[in-house]
């Protein structure tokens, strides 16, 4: 198991039930240990099994949900 920690910036989250909305998404994905978002900062952190799931394909399943997902700068 690899676990792996990163942030995301995550645009279009207007309300906590955005948020919600992301971290279900991410959380239904296998190899997604943790997720946390906070739709005022646009702030995502996982942590992930990157054996079993990539980076890329968290951010795919965020856009796929309607909202922006990138790598965060910090």
């Amino acid at each position: 198991m690899a676990t792996t920690n990163a942030q995301l910036s995550t645009s279009g989250l207007h309300c906590r039930s955005c948020s919600m909305m992301v971290d279900m998404t991410v959380g239904d994905l296998d190899g997604v240990a943790s997720v946390e978002t906070d739709y005022v900062t646009g702030v995502t952190k996982v942590e992930f099994d990157s054996d079993v799931v990539t980076l890329e394909g968290i951010m795919e399943s965020i856009r796929a949900a309607g909202y922006g997902a990138e790598v965060s700068a910090t």
